[in-house]
């Protein structure tokens, strides 16, 4: 019975969101939106279901599909980048397995599907937001300073050098948001996962060490993800002469 109130509240929510967005013109997209993440939520919980009875292969195998997944909505962020597409799945994956095999080994959660997909898919969607953001900007960066990026190149920098300060302002900018997150978490807005857990009952103490952990995993995904991704990137951005590209990836 509670499942099917939260569902008919939600598509009404959708309905009453797209009806309101119309007169910003954006009424479809809100609906296709809401209307895809429903479906999307139910078959995820449909497909948990499943791997409760599996072997956890099968739930890191989920999880390498969502880091594929996520690192194509990257790539397509970045312009579509020479070898943008590897780069940001093995960014985002080495970031999120690597934050997400601790809670395990330490004990924080058992070693089981109903802990290992939505976890790792909270670390592989954080991931993938904060790469999509610092590329984005690390390329803006890069073009907006081009004069200053090929006098370096001119004085016999390395391109690593030349785009040093333009990385740095990538990954700060799409870490910006989660510093501020960090700064007002348990005063300006209460995480989902201790949400998640008060409204089931779990103790408060309990329910906040457990954020706490989750949150900062998230925070370090996310900047190892971006610098992973920036940095096995730069290449892209040149010739093979080391000369500034003219046309660093297509335009969105």
């Amino acid at each position: 019975m509670l499942e099917v109130l939260a569902i008919t509240f939600t598509v009404f929510l959708v309905i009453l969101s797209a009806a309101y967005a119309r007169r910003f013109g954006i009424g479809k997209e809100i609906l296709l939106a809401g209307t895809r993440a429903l479906v999307q939520i139910l078959m995820l919980a449909s497909i948990i279901l499943i791997l409760f009875r599996k072997p956890l292969f099968w739930s890191f195998l989920v999880l390498m599909m969502m880091a594929a997944i996520a690192g194509h909505t990257t790539y397509s962020r970045s312009g579509k980048l020479e070898m943008g597409l590897p780069v940001a799945f093995v960014s985002i994956t080495i970031a999120s397995l690597l934050l997400l095999i601790p809670f395990f080994l330490v004990g924080i959660f058992p070693p089981e599907a109903r802990y290992i997909v939505p976890t790792g898919s909270i670390l592989i969607g954080n991931a993938m937001n904060v790469s999509s953001l610092a590329i984005d900007r690390y390329k803006g960066e890069i073009k907006n300073r081009r004069a200053e990026v090929e006098t370096y190149l001119a004085l016999g920098a390395r391109p690593e050098i030349a785009v040093k300060a333009c990385l740095k302002q990538g990954i700060l900018s799409a870490l910006i948001p989660s510093i501020d997150n960090m700064k007002n978490l348990g005063i300006v807005w209460i995480p989902g996962v201790m949400t998640g857990m008060l409204l089931g009952g779990a103790d408060p103490m309990e329910a906040a060490s457990i954020q706490i952990a989750i949150f900062t995993s998230i925070f370090a995904t996310g900047m190892i993800a971006s610098g992973l991704l920036l940095h096995f990137s730069t290449d892209s951005f040149f010739t093979k002469a080391a000369q500034l590209k003219e046309d660093m990836g297509q335009e969105l």
